[in-house]
């Protein structure tokens, strides 16, 4: 982008702002903007351009008026990711800050994001009394803070029970977290000769870090913290070219720091690029190509995410966001179609798409040779499947009553009869709190609601099964 469309771009924004109306505003955006906070997928943001248009009306009818107090570029290969100042007057000055620093990205000379940044880092020192690392620790870290001229909020928690490292997860003194996040990379991935859920890592007890050199060190390495504490360009800039298609940066950066490819963000709560690239709500322009060119510069598609209770990997977020070009490209990387780790139950990309109704991305799992359990089959109204998992899985009666909601919640009419004569409880109360009736109601599935609606009406005889009574 040129220094002169640069200043048309940033004139448009200005004259925009100042007329205050929706379509002034909506005129300068892509189809697929997004407006939000750094942390993805946390509900309070916009992924449309209506959807961004209503928000802003909102804004003007709230009384609040936004100005642009200066934009700059920010350090990227192509120039087409601004910092902007953004002066907010408010009725009630105590509802909004008065500034607030905002990313933009654009693309074909529109905006396609605006990212609200996140406000000062708060740093957390967990410690035990009794061991010295953390008064080694403490003048340190502020010293670095003053010497790189961070600005953070420092608060000391001693943990004085067992029972209180584990309810922390507490892996020692000092453990240091930035955002609620452990500094030090890849915390969160359980060991192998780790229990399960990773407990009896929690203790009492003062903790060694490793170093360059391969010796042990009571604190953790400067560089952890100030990658967990300060924005990388080189990352944002990788993050920025993923989000708006922008392939050929993409790879540029890659070439000029091949450890992109494989490198947990600090700032994204330990996500690898490819997890950028199947976040939520996903279908991010030419997702396919960004994945195909992260995976050949080294990217591993079966990379876990550092999840506290599950370790999902860019298959299932794919799959959560219903994206179905990811998938396939995910797939023909490499990545395990049956991988466990969901959100839903540690289970499979598809468990995730079909718990929550991500019906393309669920299908073409099926497709491409997804591994089935009962309630998937039944949600995806695979009949013969459905039929062969009764005659052979002996399923339990809870399986079968919740793979008849799986049926309803899916619409599928054929699966849940089916079902329904092997006993499934028509009045289950359910996952999310809702019974088989209102996880159609839900899904729109009206002739499913119909159905159920006159099953109730009249039931079925209590159901039989040849094969026990033989």
């Amino acid at each position: 982008m040129t220094e002169s469309s640069r200043h048309s771009w940033h004139d448009d924004l200005e004259t925009a702002l100042a007329a205050r109306t929706r379509d002034a505003f909506t005129a300068l955006l892509t189809e697929d903007v997004r407006w939000g906070g750094e942390q993805r997928g946390t509900g309070n943001e916009c992924t449309d351009r209506d959807q961004v248009g209503d928000h802003y009306a909102g804004l003007l009818e709230s009384g609040i008026t936004l100005r642009l107090n200066g934009v700059e570029p920010a350090d990227t290969h192509r120039g087409n990711v601004f910092t902007a100042r953004v002066q907010v007057s408010a009725p009630d000055p105590d509802d909004y800050p008065p500034e607030m620093t905002v990313r933009m990205t654009l693309r074909d000379g529109l905006i396609a994001e605006i990212c609200i940044l996140d406000g000062p880092p708060t740093i957390e020192v967990l410690y035990v009394q009794g061991c010295p690392h953390h008064e080694q620790l403490l003048p340190h870290l502020y010293d670095l803070l003053e010497q790189n001229h961070i600005t953070a909020t420092v608060s000391l928690n001693e943990i004085q029970t067992v029972e209180q490292a584990h309810a922390t997860r507490f892996l020692g003194s000092p453990t240091v977290r930035v955002n609620g996040r452990d500094v030090a990379p890849d915390t969160d991935t359980p060991s192998p000769s780790a229990s399960s859920d990773g407990s009896d890592r929690y203790g009492l007890q003062c903790r060694l870090y490793p170093t360059s050199n391969g010796g042990p060190s009571g604190v953790p390495a400067d560089r952890w913290i100030l990658d967990a504490l300060l924005d990388n360009p080189t990352h944002e800039s990788a993050v920025a070219a993923i989000r708006v298609g922008d392939v050929d940066t993409l790879g540029l950066l890659l070439a000029a720091a091949p450890e992109l490819a494989t490198v947990r963000l600090p700032r994204h709560e330990g996500r690898t690029l490819l997890h950028v690239a199947t976040d939520w709500p996903g279908h991010f322009p030419h997702v396919a190509q960004s994945i195909t060119t992260l995976v050949s510069a080294g990217a591993d598609p079966n990379a876990p995410s550092l999840g506290d209770h599950h370790h999902e990997t860019p298959l299932h977020w794919a799959a959560s966001s219903n994206d179905v070009p990811a998938i396939d490209a995910l797939l023909d990387a490499g990545a395990h179609i049956d991988a466990t780790g969901a959100v839903i139950a540690g289970g499979t990309p598809l468990a995730d798409a079909t718990a929550f109704g991500q019906w393309d991305a669920a299908h073409r799992l099926v497709e491409r040779g997804a591994s089935t359990n009962l309630f998937e089959a039944a949600s995806l109204g695979l009949e013969s499947e459905v039929e062969r998992q009764l005659d052979t899985g002996s399923p339990t009666e809870e399986d079968i009553t919740s793979s008849f909601w799986g049926a309803c919640h899916g619409g599928q009419i054929a699966t849940a009869e089916l079902l329904l004569r092997h006993g499934a409880d028509i009045d289950w109360i359910g996952y999310d709190g809702l019974t088989p009736l209102a996880a159609a109601e839900r899904s729109e599935a009206h002739e499913v609601t119909r159905w159920i609606e006159r099953q109730r009406a009249n039931p079925l005889p209590a159901p039989t099964n040849p094969d026990k009574n033989s």
